[in-house]
């Protein structure tokens, strides 16, 4: 009897062990029938961020009452993974955290999970294989993947892919900003007791006494005052001619016109000093045969300095801030927050009515040569200057450093000098600011760091400053802090922290801020992006369109924006122009899930693959 009684119980346990474990099998064998949906699809950024979001439908009679499947999914691509953050699912018989599941009416969950964004994750899967074990209760709080499985007769219930590609235009974004330069404070320390202005017509370089401004400001007037001074007075040490041009137009061709322009001016001033010394020699009683002599022995003595600066916007902003134009505020604004001079001029030009008014009442008084007598010395040149920033700056004052800097084009060039100007003059917070914004245009970022804290612990609550320090932590890619030191520098009046405050708008997925931000700002990339994600396709092309510099960025935005809208001829012209200008594109194409339908195209093919 004892016999028949251990077997009974023997065959109860073997019997309620197999139920147990063919239950978690019978989970594990209809599991296909679980879905899993990822939502959006494919998966995007969010600016810095991969928001992962899963919607799950249990079916039927499939989750058992006393069964717990922990989830956990898996980002993985070509050269990386992440294990997501976990979350349980249990049956109605389970206590503790974690979604219950109805046996009979099965139902449904979200799974949501944000992930940083890195690039290569383009290509990324995202897989998950959950696993089903027996429980009494659970903690998802402190759950892992190798505690679930070590639960009496757990399962892997298979591995499933749930998603492939991530959508990263918008992490699309032009971060480089509107930096914040100190300026230079170098001026001529000469005693300039005379100066006077001379006007050319619109793209000319001839001296014309009947041009309007001429008879208007009584130039010529004001040059035979100067050679009547001459005459009756003193001979100048040193006489300045700058030549500017109006800022409208191709910025080269203007360069070239102002050194026409002081070539003009110069020849003016000397005809205006042979004339004044010949004169003054006939009221000393030099002898006739001696006044070439005596002329020519005093000019040796006076140093002609000039200087061909381009487009004068420096004088521009100055008379539209005295001026009456209705929209005046608008214009300044893109003056000052758009350093691009091309991009400047045709934002402002988009304005049409303003800018006729601008073609008629500002533009024709910066079509000048300016002639200045200094009576005390002779001052630098600005090549001196140039040079001796890079030789000798040793023997430069901290102005003179600062402003030889701003002289030069080439982002190196003034980096070095910024550089002697912190070793210098090593309390001077501007030194090193411009040093630490030089450095982060040339995506230096430790350098740049070094010299802006540096910077700001000089002058703490400097809007100027707290500008960089928030395009750094931009270039960074810590998005929090880049909007703390923008909404400082707003605060300090940094007027480019406001332009720059929808890139950090555009980093934090605000899309319906940035475009706010950005409403003034016509023809900008950034915009055009804000365009795109927002819905606008053809709004963005337009912008792209009137861009002034189509640069890589810009075609290949234009591609993606064609593919948007099925549009294969514009896709692949665009996408063409854009690898053949940066050829790290091609990778970033092959990969970029806005071209995942046109892949397996020929042409697409060529451009990727050659």
């Amino acid at each position: 009897m004892k016999k028949v009684l251990i077997g009974v119980l023997l065959a109860g346990a073997v019997l309620g062990f197999s139920s147990c474990s063919s239950s978690l099998k019978s989970m594990q064998k209809k599991h296909n029938t679980v879905r899993y949906q990822i939502s959006p699809n494919p998966m995007e950024t969010t600016g810095d961020k991969v928001i992962v979001t899963i919607n799950g439908n249990i079916p039927q009679h499939y989750f058992k009452k006393d069964a717990v499947m922990y989830l956990q999914p898996v980002l993985t691509w070509e050269t990386g993974e992440v294990i997501l953050s976990p979350m349980n699912l249990k049956g109605q018989k389970v206590d503790g955290n974690g979604k219950t599941i109805e046996k009979k009416s099965g139902g449904r969950f979200m799974y949501r999970d944000t992930v940083a964004y890195r690039p290569g994750m383009e290509s990324a899967v995202l897989t998950l294989n959950p696993v089903a074990y027996k429980a009494k209760n659970v903690n998802e709080a402190n759950a892992t993947r190798s505690e679930a499985l070590e639960n009496s007769q757990a399962i892997e219930l298979g591995n499933i892919k749930i998603a492939q590609g991530i959508n990263s235009t918008s992490n699309r974004v032009d971060i480089k900003g509107d930096m914040a330069m100190a300026t230079a404070n170098y001026t001529i320390s000469a005693d300039e007791l005379m100066k006077a202005d001379i006007y050319f017509t619109v793209n000319m370089s001839d001296l014309n006494w009947n041009n309007a401004l001429n008879k208007k400001m009584e130039a010529k007037r004001s040059i035979n005052n100067m050679k009547s001074y001459i005459v009756n007075n003193q001979v100048p040490r040193q006489i300045y001619v700058n030549a500017w041009a109006s800022p409208e137009g191709e910025e080269s061709y203007n360069i070239g016109l102002s050194k026409k322009r002081a070539e003009t001016t110069v020849k003016l001033v000397d005809n205006m000093l042979t004339e004044a010394l010949q004169e003054r020699a006939k009221a000393e009683n030099i002898k006739s045969a001696d006044i070439n002599k005596y002329v020519e022995d005093i000019k040796k003595d006076v140093v002609i300095t000039t200087n061909a600066r381009g487009e004068d916007w420096d004088n521009f902003l100055k008379l539209v801030e005295g001026s009456s134009l209705q929209e005046k505020n608008t214009v300044i604004n893109v003056v000052k927050s758009q350093p691009d001079k091309v991009r400047r001029e045709q934002e402002i030009r988009n304005m049409s009515v303003v800018f006729r008014q601008i073609e008629e009442d500002i533009l024709p008084t910066l079509r000048r040569g300016e002639i200045a007598f200094n009576f005390t010395g002779v001052q630098k040149t600005d090549q001196e200057l140039a040079k001796m920033a890079l030789t000798n700056p040793d023997n430069l004052t901290y102005d003179e450093l600062m402003y030889a800097a701003s002289l030069s084009h080439n982002y190196a060039v003034k980096l070095q000098i910024y550089q002697a100007v912190t070793e210098r003059f090593p309390s001077q917070w501007e030194g090193w600011n411009n040093a630490g914004a030089t450095a982060l245009y040339l995506n230096q970022l430790d350098d740049a760091r070094t010299y802006l804290e540096t910077a700001y612990k000089l002058s703490p609550e400097n809007g100027q400053i707290e500008n960089n320090l928030a395009l750094l932590q931009l270039a960074l890619r810590d998005n929090d802090a880049a909007a703390r030191y923008i909404e400082l520098a707003k605060q300090h009046g940094s007027e480019q922290a406001t332009a720059n405050s929808a890139i950090v708008s555009i980093k934090q997925g605000d899309y319906e801020a940035a475009a706010e931000q950005l409403q003034d700002r016509k023809c900008t990339y950034n915009l055009a992006l804000i365009q795109l994600l927002t819905g606008n396709t053809g709004n963005a092309i337009r912008t792209l369109d009137c861009c002034v510099d189509q640069t890589s960025e810009v075609n290949y935005l234009r591609a993606v924006c064609y593919a948007r809208l099925d549009d294969v001829p514009g896709l692949i012209k665009n996408l063409r122009a854009a690898c053949e200008m940066e050829p790290a594109y091609k990778y970033q194409a092959k990969n970029d899930v806005e071209f995942k339908r046109y892949q397996s195209q020929i042409e697409f093919q060529n451009i990727i693959n050659n």
